[in-house]
């Protein structure tokens, strides 16, 4: 059940942030959302969900000595369904740097907080990225969800030629800490102003990880 509201919860964010990116679009269309606006508005939205659906809901966000930033952008959501980690970045970059860091928030969550991980729980992992000319930022999509998507002719008609990635995120996440993303997401969220096209240059990423 508590994957369900998940899933719902991911796929309604798109909507969610189309209206945040409107009120907030030259700041996003600059630097994307901060970490923190991102983790926070999905606590919000998963924890709307989880009323909807008649169950109590408590976010909090995680305290971890990985975090830098006065602001917190990794939350918890808990009910009595089990509770969601939501470790959020922002890739700067799709280089390897960035995709390295990924991995060390993982390893420092599971340090930090795996004895506190429950049977029912789950892991989101979410990240925005501005896709640019550098060729890790165009094989990112690949590395995300391991396929080029289908509306690959429409990336290209907005100057955007996308690769396939070597390496992939899935096996790199089941080699270095036995974890398999059970749903994979990208969205759009921003909205070009005079004809209302995606921008697809702006992509964030989901991946949902059954923690059981």
């Amino acid at each position: 059940m508590l994957l369900d509201v998940l899933i719902q919860s991911v796929n309604e964010f798109q909507a969610d942030c189309m209206k945040l990116c409107e009120k907030h679009y030259p700041t996003i269309h600059n630097r994307g959302m901060s970490e923190h606006h991102l983790g926070l508005a999905f606590a919000r939205r998963l924890s709307r969900t989880l009323k909807e659906f008649g169950h109590s809901y408590d976010y909090q966000p995680l305290d971890t000595t990985s975090t830098s930033s006065e602001y917190p952008h990794h939350y918890r959501v808990t009910s009595e369904l089990g509770t969601v980690w939501v470790l959020t970045s922002h890739l700067v970059s799709a280089g390897s740097s960035c995709r390295n860091k990924q991995f060390k928030t993982i390893a420092q969550w599971q340090a930090e907080y795996g004895y506190a991980v429950q049977p029912n729980d789950l892991l989101l992992l979410l990240t925005d990225h501005w896709i640019t000319r550098s060729k890790q930022s165009r094989e990112l999509l690949h590395w995300w969800t391991g396929q080029l998507p289908d509306e690959i002719d429409e990336y290209r008609t907005q100057g955007i030629s996308l690769f396939e990635s070597e390496s992939q995120l899935s096996l790199s996440l089941e080699n270095n800490f036995d974890l398999s993303p059970y749903y994979v997401k990208f969205t759009h969220p921003l909205k070009r102003s005079n004809d209302q096209q995606l921008v697809r240059k702006y992509i964030q990423l989901f991946s949902v990880i059954q923690l059981s």
